[in-house]
C-alpha cells in the first residue's frame, strides 16, 4: 500500500545543475556522481569521436542523406580546405555536381550560423533543386528563409545586398553568362561575394570565351576578360604540353623523344630557372628510369597549370571508378513510313532549288528544313505550315519561288499517312508500360512532341506527364515529381526543354521520336538517364531507323557507327563534336544526305585522339586528389559509417535511466527512427531551461543505417551533423553528469585503502591558432588539422605517486559499477574515505597532473604529432614552392598576382597548422575516482 515517508532536510540533495569544465578539480572537492552516468554515455561519445577521425570533421557528408563516394568526398574536402571559397565545379555530367555543390552549403551552414548561402539555377530546375536540398541535404528548414535562398537565374539580379552573402552557388553557370554580359553591374556583385560556386560540365576543350569567363568569375585576378587570344593560345600550349610530359614519364619512350620534349619544354619556359635546371639534369641524364623526367614533369605540371580553381572528375577515371553510373543500350526499331519518301524528296528538291540562286534566307533556312525532316512526315509537315503562315518580310518568309514547292509538300503529306513513327512510338511504349517499366519520350520538334502527348494521354489517361517548351512550369514540375517519385509505369513526355539539367536516372527507358543533328545535343539526352543510378541494368535508348530513307539511314550511319554516341558517352568531345556538326551543316547544300557521311575509321580514329588529348588535358590539370580523402581514407570512412550496431547500442544506453537523457524513441521494422516528445512535454533527465531548444531538433525521422536515408525521402541519418547529434555532442562536454564520478571498491589485493584517478583525456589539433579568423576559416583549418591528426581519447589511470596500475590491478579498476559490489561515495561514507585519506584533494590533484604527465609521454602526443606535422609541413612546403613558382613565371602580370596573393595566405594558414598539430591541446573530459578498500 502507498504511504508517506517522512525524510529530514539533511536527507535531501539538490544537483548543482551547472557545467563541470574541470572533472579533476570536482573529484578532489567531492562534486561525485554515480559511474553508471559515465558508463551509459561514454560508448556514445566514443562513437562520435570515431565519426570525426573518420570523416576527418566533414560533418555534412555523415549527416547528409547521400552515398559516400570518392570524388565527391575529394571535392568537399578540396573546396572547404582552401581560404578563398571560390571554384568551377566542372565534373562531366552525371557524376552529381548537385551533390558536390550541396554538401559544401551544408558544411559552410553548419561551420557558420550566420552564414547566410544563396542558389542560383535555370528555372526549369528550380523545383529539382528544391527537391534535393530538402531529401538529400536536409535543410528544408533553411530553404526560405534569409539563410538559403533558392531562385532563378532570372531572378539573381534583383536579389538586394548579394554581396553579403557567404556563398552564392550558380548551376549550369555557362548560361548565366548571356545575363551578366547585359548587366554589368550583377556581374560586379558576383565578383564580390566572398564565395562563388559554379557549376557547368563545360570542358577546357570546349569554347575557350565560355571557360575564360567561367574563370573569371571564380579567379577575376588571374583571368581578366581581355586578351582571348592570348587565353586561346595558352590553352593550345597547355594541350601540347599534356602530350610532351606524358612522353618523360612514359616507359616506353626513348632517350631521343624524351630529350626532344625537353628541348620543346626549353623553348616554352626557358625563362624559368628552375625550368632551366631541371632540363640540363634530363639532358644529361643516360638512363630513361632516372628521376629528372619526373621531376620536370611534375615542375611544369604543377607551376603552369591554367587554373587551380577548376575541379573536373571523369567518369571511371581515378576516384570515379567505383561511381554506380547507369550506362546505355540501344535498340533500333526500323520503321516503314510510306511518308517518307515525300520527306526526302522534298529536302532534295529544296536543296536544287536553293542550289538555283537561292538568297540568304533560303540558304539559312535549309538545315532547319533538314533537321525537321529527319524528324519525320509529321514533323516536317508542322515545319512547313509554320514556314507558309510566316507573313511577307518576317525573319522566316517564304518567297515565291519557294512557295509552291512547299504548299505542294503539304497537300501530299496531308494525303498520306503521317503518323507511322507516332503510332510506332505507342506500341513501343505500350510494350515497357506492361512491364512496369517508366518511359522518357523526347522529341527535337515541339509540335511533334505535342502530338505524341496528346496521342499518350489519350490511351493512357493519369499517368502521362509533359515537360514540353508550351507547358507551364508548374505543370512540368508536377509531372516530373509525379513521373519519378509515383509508384508503378509511367510516361513522361518532353521535347528540347527537358535535355539539360534534368535528373531522370529513375526513368528505365528513353525513345526517340526523333534525333537532333547535333550529336552534343543528343549527349545531353541520353544523359537525363545515363548518370548516377542505383539499379541493375544500362537505361534502354531507342532509336528509329528508315532503311528506305537515305537521309535518316546516313545521318543514323553517323550517330551510331562514326561517333559511337549509342555505346558510350561523349559529353568530353564537345569541341570536336561541334566541328562534325558544323562539317555537316556546311556541306548540306553541296553535298544532300551525303553531308552526314564520314569515313568511319577516320572518325572513330581522331575521336579516339582527341580522347586521349582529353585524358591528359585533364590529367595534367588535375589537382592532386585531396589528402583529406584520398581512396583509401574514403573506404575507411564508408567501412566506419556502415559499423551502425555500436552507433544503435551507444545511443540506447545514452538515453535509458541510466543514461539520463529520457528521449524516447521507436525504430520501426524498416529500420526507421522516430522519437516520441509531446509538445509542451518534459523531457526526464534534462534541466526544463534546456528542453525547449531540445524539442524542435527531434521532429522528422532517422535512421542508422545510410541507405535508409538515401532511399527515403526526409529520413536524416542519425550522424554528427544533425542538429540533434550535435546538441548531444557538445551537451555531454558540459554536463555534469558522468564527467566526475567516485566509488569504493572492495579489494582482496591490497592491505589498506588506496586511491586511483581514471581520466579520459581528449588529444587534438588545437585551432586556437587562427583567433583572428572567422569561425568559418577556423573550422576549414580544424578540418584539417583532424584529417593529419585525428582526436584519440587517452584513458589512463594513476595514482598521487605517478604510477600506473599493475595489469591484474587495471583489470579491477576498469570493471563496471555493481550496486551490489561497489559503494558510491557519498553521505555517510566519505567521513571513513577521508579518515583514511585526509589530504584528499591534494592527492586527487597529483593524481590528475599524473594523468596528464602520461598523457604528454604518450605517442598519441610525441610520435603522432611529429609525424603529422612532418607531413602538414611536406605539404605545406610543396604547396609554397609552387605558387612561388607561379607567382614569378606565369604569363600575366594578373595571373602572378593572384598566384602571389594565394602565396601569402597559404604560409599564413599553414603555420597555424603546423602549429596546432605540433601542440595538440589536452583536456580531460572525465574523470573518477576508484578507492580500492581491503576486503574483510
Amino acid at each position: 500500500m502507498p504511504r508517506d515517508v517522512k525524510l529530514a532536510a539533511n536527507q535531501f540533495v539538490v544537483r548543482a545543475g551547472t557545467s563541470v569544465s574541470h572533472p579533476v578539480r570536482a573529484v578532489a572537492e567531492g562534486f561525485c556522481d554515480s559511474p553508471e552516468f559515465y558508463e551509459a554515455r561514454r560508448p556514445f561519445l566514443d562513437e562520435l569521436v570515431r565519426q570525426r577521425r573518420s570523416a576527418h570533421g566533414f560533418t555534412a557528408a555523415l549527416s547528409a542523406a547521400v552515398e559516400l563516394y570518392d570524388h565527391q568526398l575529394d571535392t568537399v574536402a578540396r573546396v572547404l580546405s582552401d581560404p578563398v571559397l571560390r571554384y568551377l565545379l566542372g565534373d562531366e555530367v552525371g557524376l552529381g555536381k548537385t551533390i558536390e555543390a550541396g554538401l559544401v552549403v551544408r558544411q559552410l551552414m553548419l561551420d557558420d550560423s550566420s552564414a547566410m548561402v544563396l542558389i542560383a539555377v535555370p528555372a526549369t530546375l528550380v523545383d529539382q533543386w528544391r527537391d534535393e536540398i530538402r531529401n538529400k541535404f536536409l535543410l528544408g528548414r533553411q530553404l526560405g528563409g534569409q539563410r538559403l535562398v533558392l531562385i532563378s537565374h532570372d531572378e539573381l539580379g534583383s536579389v538586394p545586398r548579394l554581396r553579403e552573402r557567404a556563398l552564392v552557388v550558380v548551376d549550369e553557370a555557362h548560361q548565366l553568362l548571356p545575363h551578366l554580359d547585359r548587366r554589368p553591374a550583377l556581374r560586379e556583385e558576383l565578383l564580390a561575394v566572398p564565395g562563388l560556386l559554379l557549376l557547368s560540365a563545360t570542358p577546357m576543350r570546349g569554347d575557350p570565351t565560355t571557360f575564360r569567363d567561367l574563370l573569371n568569375l571564380v579567379d577575376p585576378v588571374a583571368f581578366p576578360r581581355t586578351d582571348i587570344a592570348a587565353f586561346r593560345q595558352r590553352l593550345l600550349q597547355r594541350e601540347k604540353e599534356a602530350t610532351d610530359l606524358e612522353v618523360l614519364v612514359a616507359r616506353k619512350a626513348s632517350l631521343r623523344q624524351r630529350r626532344s620534349v625537353v628541348g620543346d619544354l626549353m623553348g616554352t619556359h626557358g625563362n624559368d630557372p628552375a625550368v632551366v635546371r631541371l632540363a640540363e639534369r634530363c639532358l644529361a641524364e643516360t638512363d630513361v628510369g632516372g628521376p629528372y623526367w619526373a621531376e620536370l614533369a611534375d615542375y611544369v605540371r604543377e607551376t603552369y597549370r591554367i587554373s587551380r580553381r577548376v575541379v573536373r572528375h571523369r567518369r571511371n577515371t581515378g576516384p570515379t571508378e567505383d561511381y554506380p553510373v547507369a550506362g546505355r543500350r540501344a535498340i533500333f526499331i526500323p520503321v516503314d513510313d510510306p511518308a517518307q519518301v515525300v520527306v526526302d524528296e522534298f529536302l532534295d528538291r529544296y536543296r536544287d532549288l536553293v542550289n538555283e540562286g537561292g538568297p540568304a534566307v533560303s540558304v539559312a533556312q535549309y538545315p532547319f528544313a533538314v533537321l525537321n525532316g529527319l524528324g519525320g512526315p509529321r514533323t516536317l509537315l508542322h515545319h512547313l505550315r509554320r514556314r507558309l503562315a510566316v507573313r511577307p518580310g518576317g525573319a522566316a518568309a517564304v518567297l515565291s519561288r519557294e512557295r509552291v514547292l512547299l504548299e505542294s509538300t503539304v497537300a501530299r503529306l496531308l494525303l498520306a499517312e503521317t503518323s507511322t513513327r507516332t503510332v510506332t512510338a505507342l506500341d513501343i511504349v505500350q510494350e515497357r508500360l506492361n512491364k512496369g517499366q517508366k518511359i522518357v519520350v523526347v522529341g527535337t520538334s515541339v509540335a511533334g512532341a505535342q502530338d505524341f502527348f496528346d496521342a499518350a494521354v489519350e490511351r493512357w489517361p493519369g499517368i502521362v506527364g509533359s515537360h514540353l517548351e508550351r507547358t507551364a512550369q508548374r505543370v512540368r514540375e508536377e509531372s516530373v515529381a509525379a513521373f519519378l517519385y509515383e509508384p508503378g509505369a509511367r510516361v513522361l513526355v518532353g521535347d528540347s526543354s527537358i535535355e539539360e539539367g534534368r535528373n531522370l536516372q529513375g526513368a528505365d527507358v528513353l525513345v526517340n521520336l526523333d534525333l537532333p543533328i547535333d550529336p552534343n545535343r543528343l549527349e545531353q539526352r541520353i544523359g537525363r538517364l545515363d548518370r548516377y543510378a542505383r539499379r541493375v541494368g544500362p537505361a534502354e535508348v531507342v532509336v528509329f531507323t528508315e532503311p528506305s530513307s537515305e537521309w535518316v539511314t546516313a545521318h543514323l550511319q553517323l550517330l551510331r557507327d562514326g561517333i559511337g554516341i549509342f555505346n558510350e558517352s561523349v559529353a568530353t568531345l564537345q569541341r570536336r563534336l561541334a566541328e562534325v556538326v558544323q562539317h555537316v551543316v556546311d556541306a548540306l547544300l553541296a553535298k544532300g544526305s551525303e553531308a552526314f557521311l564520314f569515313d568511319v575509321d577516320e572518325l572513330r580514329d581522331s575521336l579516339a585522339a582527341e580522347r586521349i588529348e582529353i585524358d591528359l588535358l585533364d590529367e595534367l590539370e588535375s589537382v592532386a586528389v585531396s589528402t583529406s580523402f584520398d581512396q583509401g581514407s574514403a573506404a575507411d570512412l564508408r567501412a566506419a559509417d556502415a559499423d551502425v550496431g555500436a552507433l544503435r547500442a551507444a545511443f540506447s544506453r545514452l538515453t535509458s535511466l541510466q543514461g539520463g537523457i529520457n528521449l524516447r524513441h521507436h525504430e520501426d521494422q524498416r529500420g526507421v527512427v522516430r522519437f516520441s516528445v509531446r509538445p509542451g512535454e518534459r523531457i526526464l533527465g534534462l534541466p526544463d531551461d534546456v528542453v525547449p531548444a531540445v524539442r524542435p531538433l527531434v521532429g522528422g525521422e532517422w535512421a542508422y543505417e545510410r541507405s535508409l536515408a538515401v532511399d527515403l525521402d526526409g529520413v536524416a541519418p542519425f550522424r554528427l551533423g544533425n542538429p540533434l547529434v550535435d546538441w548531444l555532442d557538445q551537451y555531454l562536454r558540459t554536463d555534469e553528469r558522468g564527467r566526475a564520478r567516485a566509488v569504493v571498491r572492495p579489494s582482496r589485493n591490497v592491505e589498506e585503502p588506496t586511491l586511483w584517478l581514471s581520466c579520459d583525456i581528449l588529444v587534438e589539433f588545437d585551432a586556437s591558432h587562427l583567433a583572428s579568423e572567422t569561425a568559418a576559416v577556423a573550422n576549414r583549418l580544424r578540418r584539417r588539422g583532424d584529417a593529419l591528426l585525428p582526436p584519440e581519447i587517452l584513458r589512463i589511470c594513476t595514482n598521487a605517486l605517478g604510477q600506473a596500475p599493475s595489469p591484474s590491478c587495471a583489470e579491477v579498476l576498469s570493471a563496471d559499477f555493481d550496486e551490489y559490489r561497489d559503494r558510491l561515495l557519498s553521505g555517510p561514507i566519505w567521513r571513513e574515505v577521508l579518515e583514511a585519506f585526509p589530504a584528499w584533494t591534494e592527492l586527487c590533484r597529483l593524481a590528475g597532473e599524473a594523468a596528464l604527465e602520461h598523457a604528454r609521454r604518450s605517442p598519441a602526443v610525441t610520435t603522432a604529432p611529429v609525424a603529422a606535422a612532418h607531413q602538414a609541413r611536406d605539404e605545406i612546403t610543396a604547396r609554397l614552392a609552387i605558387l612561388r613558382a607561379r607567382s614569378h613565371q606565369l604569363p600575366s602580370e594578373a595571373e602572378r598576382e593572384g598566384a602571389y596573393q594565394e602565396m601569402r595566405l597559404a604560409e599564413y594558414l599553414g603555420q597555424a597548422l603546423v602549429n596546432g598539430i605540433e601542440k595538440p591541446v589536452m583536456s580531460v573530459i572525465a574523470c573518477g575516482a576508484v578507492v580500492l578498500w581491503p576486503s574483510r
